[in-house]
């Protein structure tokens, strides 16, 4: 939201539901508590809408689609062309990332577009005592 809110961008959600039967089982499946207060997809999406409006981004659209997820996200991305992908990385440790695989990563490695990995917030390690703290960066 604030890189959309800064550039003036519109913002596209893509969420990938594996194959079904049925293309509409991926609507239904936005109706399913997803988070640990009980909020669904179709919820979170229309608090994006509202928090977008607030923002002044002009526009946000969700699109559900099928399949296997990363090559259903770059064929998604090669037909609807972005300027940037933002995706998130749960911080697999390397053995759960080579049994599971990483989305940020193979969309890293092949997206047609800039990607911006978004790391969630992980507490911070503790201090090192024989260590001084990092000086703070300039900026460009």
């Amino acid at each position: 939201m604030e890189l959309g809110a800064r550039f003036g961008s519109t913002i596209t959600v893509a969420t990938v539901y594996p194959e079904s039967a049925s293309p509409s089982d991926g609507h239904l499946e936005s109706l399913v508590p997803i988070d640990s207060e009980g909020k669904t997809l179709a919820q979170l999406l229309d608090e994006m809408q509202v928090e977008a409006r607030k923002r002044g981004i002009p526009s946000v659209t969700s699109t559900f689609l099928q399949g296997d997820v990363v090559p259903t996200l770059l064929e998604f991305l090669r037909s609807h062309p972005q300027d940037l992908v933002i995706t998130g990385s749960r911080g697999l440790s390397r053995g759960r990332r080579l049994l599971l695989g990483s989305v940020s990563s193979a969309l890293f490695g092949e997206a047609p577009c800039p990607v911006l990995v978004v790391r969630p917030d992980f507490p911070p390690p503790p201090a090192d005592p024989k260590r001084p703290p990092p000086r703070p960066r300039a900026g460009r």
